[in-house]
Order: C-alpha cells, then structure tokens, then sequence
C-alpha cells in the first residue's frame, strides 16, 4: 500500500505493477508524459531504469518481478 505523495523507485528486474485499487500517475524513465493508471489497470517497468510515481489516493498494489 502507498500514501499519497511523490515518489522515485529504480528497478533491477522488469516489473509489472497491477493497481488493485486507487489511482497515481506514473512518469517511466526516458518519456515525457506522465500516465495516469487506476483499480484494476496494469503497466510494465523496463529492467535496469527508474520511475516517478504520483499517488493520488491511498493505493494498493502489486508488483510482479519478471526475470
């Protein structure tokens, strides 16, 4: 579960995280725009990178580690 706030995470693995409820934005390392993602909505990580997330509500979530 994350509070709202902004954060940064950086990533070893590839990651799929899956909002199982809430909503935040997500700012993937190398693009410009942020994308917003809500309840029941999945997005990918690329291995080896960085991400910003802006979470709006309280969230819960699940991250998937793909090797």
């Amino acid at each position: 579960i994350m509070m709202p706030g902004d954060y940064e995470f950086g990533t070893a693995e590839k990651e799929i995280m899956e909002i199982i409820s809430g909503e935040l934005d997500v700012l993937l390392s190398g693009e410009s725009e942020w994308k917003t993602f809500k309840t029941d909505q999945t997005f990918e990580i690329p291995a080896k990178s960085k991400f910003s997330l802006k979470v709006k509500t309280l969230t819960d979530y699940c991250c998937s580690y793909i090797k």
